[in-house]
């Protein structure tokens, strides 16, 4: 067996009412685990009482250290790919920087590292898909850029 073992939420409802009634140490001993799983777990009892009894732990997404940044971010991201725009890690960190410099958040402060960005699309369950060439819009100025093109070899 490993090191550590995770326990569900009924069982540490269990063992925590057990130690109300009997001790700390006694629960602690009846269960098989440490005594201060047991002071920590009746600590939690409130959060543990209305959580699914099947839970083992309370992790889950954090929030970033600037939310103003990333919830402007998310608004734009979503405006480029409604519009049908690719969007790249690139296009993701330089739009943070920008947002940030507006907010007065100096460049040392917030840098926008890819680190930064892949725990952001994390965070708002975002994804960069791979390009294709299917469905995605060309350039407003295409036409006139092609023509200029075919002028330009036939020339």
């Amino acid at each position: 067996m490993g090191k550590y073992t995770s326990y569900t939420a009924g069982f540490k409802l269990k063992a925590g009412q057990y130690a109300l009634e009997h001790g700390n140490r006694a629960a602690s001993r009846h269960f098989g685990v440490g005594e201060t799983s047991i002071r920590y777990w009746r600590d939690q009892e409130k959060k543990l009482k209305v959580t699914k009894k099947t839970r083992r732990a309370f992790r889950g997404a954090k929030t970033g250290r600037y939310p103003n940044v990333e919830k402007q971010l998310v608004r734009h991201m979503r405006e480029l790919r409604q519009d049908g725009c690719a969007v790249s890690l690139d296009i993701v960190q330089t739009e943070a920087r920008r947002i940030a410099r507006a907010q007065g958040i100096k460049a040392k402060e917030f840098k926008a590292s890819s680190g930064w960005t892949t725990r952001f699309m994390w965070r708002h369950g975002l994804a960069l898909r791979r390009r294709t060439t299917l469905c995605q819009r060309l350039p407003a100025a295409h036409e006139d850029k092609v023509a200029d093109f075919h002028s330009f070899v036939v020339n």
